[in-house]
Formats: structure tokens, sequence, C-alpha cells
């Protein structure tokens, strides 16, 4: 479970300007423990998708994109014509800015059981792209949340990503069930509620047992 009112949208605008990134432009949003250098998380898997979706982007006319990155320290550079803004390590409150001032969240991991991050963005209301891997296939609901792509296809990550980028309505569509969704499936209260069915199914079914 996550605390929905912790982990909730703020203005993206003010959380852009919290955190120092450009007011104007896509803002793509990636981060683990240590950024790209957490090989399980596939930090370098999205570089290796940067020059797909900043041609994509400048065929659709939309620039000055940024791809922030938490979790890693380091200048800014350009990579394929998109910034790349390293925001250092966060604490709770910075990461919800970050989730909030993103459009997308860029989950590329290799490997990964239960990545918080997937998890807490779509609580604050911001679209998931990852792979179709380990437990990012119960986080994210294909299509309504974000996006699910075959493994380790960054040409696929890429198409996904620039999707959620050029349609602003579909975007708004995807914050909005993100954050219900979080809300309905992860929540404490109802988190405990399934844990109290299960529990109680089986106790119900050793009573039962037992009279026989």
């Amino acid at each position: 479970p996550i605390d929905p009112e912790v982990w909730k949208p703020e203005n993206p605008t003010a959380a852009r300007s919290k955190l120092g990134l450009p007011s104007r432009g896509p803002v793509i949003l990636f981060g683990a423990g240590s950024g790209f250098k957490d090989h399980h998380k596939g930090g370098d898997l999205l570089i290796e998708a940067l020059p797909q979706i900043a041609r994509r982007l400048q065929r659709l006319g939309l620039d000055q994109s940024t791809l922030a990155v938490f979790g890693q320290s380091g200048k800014s550079q350009s990579v394929a014509e998109i910034t790349v803004r390293f925001l250092g390590r966060l604490n709770d409150s910075q990461l919800r800015s970050a989730y909030s001032a993103a459009d997308v969240m860029v989950v590329p991991s290799r490997l990964d059981n239960w990545p918080s991050t997937a998890v807490e963005a779509q609580a604050c209301g911001c679209p998931v792209v990852a792979f179709s891997i380990g437990g990012l296939n119960d986080i994210v609901s294909d299509g309504e949340t974000g996006f699910l792509v075959e493994p380790f296809d960054t040409e696929a990550l890429a198409e996904a990503v620039v999707e959620i980028l050029a349609d602003r309505s579909s975007v708004q569509s995807m914050r909005s069930r993100a954050r219900d969704r979080a809300r309905e499936l992860w929540d404490p209260k109802q988190v405990g509620l399934e844990y109290l069915k299960v529990l109680t199914s089986v106790a119900e079914e050793r009573r039962d047992a037992r009279r026989r």
C-alpha cells in the first residue's frame, strides 16, 4: 500500500518551478537509486531510445524536450537534442513534485518485482511507460494508465513515450485514470480489506474442514 494523501498530484507548473525544470516542453522522467548506474533499472535502454524519441517529437513539432533523472547528480547534457537534467537524490516531497512535473514516467527495467516509482508516479497522476516484465504487468494498465511494451524493444519504448506526449487529451485521461486506479488498488484501507478477505476465506475453509 501507499498513502494516496502523501502521493498525490501537485500543480505541474509549480512542481516544475520547484525543481528548476523548464516551464515549456515535454518532460520525461526516469529515476532509480543510482540513476543510470543501476543496470537492472535499464537507464541505458532509455538512453538508446532517446534519438528515436527526439526524431518522432521533431516530426510532430514538439521541441525543448527534457529528460529529468533522479537518483543521480551531474551536469546537464544534451542527448539527441533532448536535454538531460540530473535532479540528484530527492526526498518524498521532491519526488512527488517530480512525478507531478513530468508528462510521462519511464520505467525501462530489465528485471523488477514491484518498482515503487511506477506506483508512486501513477498515484501522482503521471502515466507510466514500461517494459512488460515482472510486477510492472500488474502496476500499469496498458492503454489506460500508460503503456506496456515488448521487453527491451527500445523502438517500441520510444513510440509509446511519444504517443503519450503527442496527445494532450489522452494524457489528461491517463493522468486521471492513473490517480483513480492508484486509490482503488493501493490505498492502505483497500489493501487491508483484500488481506482480510483472504484470511477470512482460509479461516472458513479450515472451520468447514474440521466440521467434516
